[in-house]
Parts: structure tokens; sequence; C-alpha cells
């Protein structure tokens, strides 16, 4: 039986033109009578110009992008644009969701229906940071979810910088450029299964939450306040810069919750507070963990084993890895894609998250995860 035609191709050309077109002579020797169309590109890249150059040079509205600072081909690490191509080989088809403001009043509603609607289905879903509302509004999603278990939905958060006073992490899909929302894709006639890496282990003391505010936190345990404990690890390195905090995220603890351990990545130091990149809440309990690379890579290699259980050999992989995930893991950023290839034996395609969004370890909801990866397998039925 014929499988679901999976291609990746990219192109580093500043012009963001002649990479779509080098592009499109690659994919035209390779496979031409695509069905759909998943592009990342490089917030460098002027957003204005994104969806007319697509349309010029591919000439169809079968297709949805995303900003990324890095994306996945295969195990290369891309600062450019590329893209997934699929061709359907049977009865598989994919739909395109999208929310173009989260703060609007009916899009929770809407989005619960539709995901309510659809729950026989593979979602992917990408969005932006969304002035830091994504997680809430994941969390207020998964609340309004009829049906259990929950395990058909999987994303991330699009990476990238600040540039005019907007932060770049857009979303886009014919004549649309989305700024404050999301995208689903959802895959219909397709057999799938998602795993999710951490490889962070907790260790010390263990603190409680007194005092916190969205993704800021103030004081732990007798009003201690927690930038000075952060401070202080700091103390003694020269030239220390926070993204040296990445090895060490806090371990949010909780049994009863969580696919894995819920971590939370460090995002900036203030006088008062510590800001993370995602929320804390008072009353949880955490411990600091430390991500050793061959452990990080160890435990992906136990996820890709337990995708494989299900879904033995995928027609192609998506993994949304974090931003902090890769700059813990250093020189073997690729080892963890190479360990997906090579036990799932598919092309894989993805990039670098600001966030990545899964299930919890019963199924029963959607959690906002830091430093994982997710990966899940596709296969046509």
């Amino acid at each position: 039986m014929l499988d679901m035609i999976a291609k990746t191709l990219y192109s580093n050309k500043e012009s963001l033109y002649f990479a779509l077109v080098e592009i499109k002579e690659k994919l035209d020797e390779l496979l031409p009578n695509f069905d759909f169309l998943i592009f990342s590109f490089h917030p460098k890249y002027d957003y204005h110009d994104i969806n007319y150059f697509v349309n010029k040079v591919f000439s169809t509205d079968k297709w949805v992008g995303f900003h990324a600072v890095d994306s996945f081909v295969n195990d290369e690490i891309i600062e450019g644009v590329s893209v997934l191509a699929l061709k359907y080989e049977k009865d598989a088809s994919i739909n395109v969701f999208f929310v173009e403001d989260i703060s609007d009043k009916d899009s929770l509603e809407k989005t619960a229906n539709y995901l309510n609607s659809n729950q026989d289905k593979l979602h992917i879903g990408i969005a932006g940071i969304c002035e830091e509302q994504v997680d809430f509004f994941i969390e207020n999603l998964s609340d309004l979810l009829t049906y259990s278990p929950v395990r058909n939905i999987v994303g991330g958060l699009s990476s990238g910088y600040r540039k005019n006073g907007e932060v770049l992490t857009f979303q886009f899909l014919d004549k649309k450029v989305i700024k404050n929302g999301f995208v689903i894709l959802t895959f219909d006639k397709v057999d799938f299964e998602i795993g999710i890496s951490l490889g962070f282990k907790p260790y010390g003391i263990t603190y409680e939450i007194k005092k916190a505010e969205g993704y800021k936190l103030f004081l732990v345990d007798e009003e201690k306040n927690f930038s000075y404990i952060v401070q202080n690890i700091l103390k003694g390195i020269d030239n220390p810069v926070v993204e040296y905090l990445w090895y060490i995220p806090i371990n949010i603890l909780d049994d009863e919750d969580g696919y894995v351990a819920t971590l939370r990545t460090i995002k900036d130091i203030h006088k008062d507070y510590v800001e993370f990149f995602g929320p804390v809440k008072v009353g949880q309990k955490f411990k600091f963990s430390f991500g050793e690379k061959n452990d990080i890579l160890n435990e992906d290699l136990e996820t890709a084993l337990k995708v494989k259980e299900s879904i033995r050999y995928p027609d192609f992989i998506l993994n949304f890895s974090c931003i902090a995930r890769q700059y813990v893991l250093e020189d073997k950023q690729r080892e963890e894609n190479k360990i997906y290839i090579n036990t799932l034996n598919a092309p894989l395609f993805g990039f670098f998250t600001f966030g990545e969004i899964g299930p919890d370890k019963f199924f029963k909801k959607l959690k906002f995860y830091n430093e994982t990866s997710l990966i899940v397998g596709i296969k046509e039925k």
C-alpha cells in the first residue's frame, strides 16, 4: 500500500524571493504535484512580503507558515526558509483552522467547539506569544474539551525576536498574517503517536512559591526574594548571562500532574522578581533541575522508541523543541533529530520553539511546557 509522501527542503538565501524560487525548483524535481506545504520563515525576512511571494512562486493556497529563528530539515538546523511538502496517496487530508486574536471573546469557545467536533483527528497547533496569554488560553481551552483521552493535540510557539516594537512570532496562511493568534493543522485519516522528552533531573531543596503573578516569581518560602537566590547562583561567574540559567530550569513538583515534569525556564532577572517563559502560581512547589547533554539525548531515544511501538514506520516526524533546550545541548544540537530520524526511519521537520503544547500524563488535559521536545510520528491510514 502506498504511504503519504513527505519531502523536506530549505534555502538559506538572504532574499526571500530567491529562497522560495530555489525551494520551488527542488520541489519540481522531487514532488511537483504536492497537496500541502508547511513553511518555516526566519524572522529576518520582511513578513509583509511572505504571502505575496509564496503565492507568486508556488501558485497555491494550500499552505501555512510560521516564524522560527531556526527550523529542522532532517538533522540540519536552518536559518532561512524551510518547507515540509506533503502528497497524499490515499484518503488523508489537512484542514486549517485559525484564530486571528485570542483576546476576542468568542475565540475560546470557537476553538473548543472545533476540537470537540474533530476529536478523532490529529491537531498540530502553532501559536504566537500573544502578549503572554497563550498558556492561559490553553488552560481554559483544556477545561472546555468534552472528550477523553486528550492525546491528539500537540504543537509549539513560534520563535522570533523584537523588531520595531513587535515580537516576530507570527503565523501565515493565504491572504492572512496572524500576529496575536494561532493556526491549527488538522490531519484526517492518519495514524499518529505523540512523545514528550525531558531529560532534566530535579535536585537540592524544595521551594514553595509565596508570591507570583503571571510569568513573574517574587517570593518563596518565608518571604525570601527569589531574585536574590538566582543572583547568588551566578555570583563569581565572569560576565554572566541569563542563558547560563537555562541549564537549571525550575522543576514544578506535582505527582498528580504532568506527562513529564513541568519545567519553567528563566527569561530575565530583575531586582524584585525573576521572569520565566511560562506561568508560575502561588502554592506550587519546585526544585531546580539540571540538564546534561547525554541525559537529554538518552531520554530522546526512549521517547522515540515509545513512539515506534505505536507507529513503526511513520511517513514523517514533527519535532517541537524548546530553544533553551537546544542551548543546553550545545555541540550536540543536531543529535536530537538524528536520534529521532534513525529510530523512526522517517524524514523530520520542526523548529525551535518559545514553548511547547501537549497532553498531561493521564491525557486528561493540555499543558504548556518549557524546555521539552515534543515529537509526533504521522502515517497515512
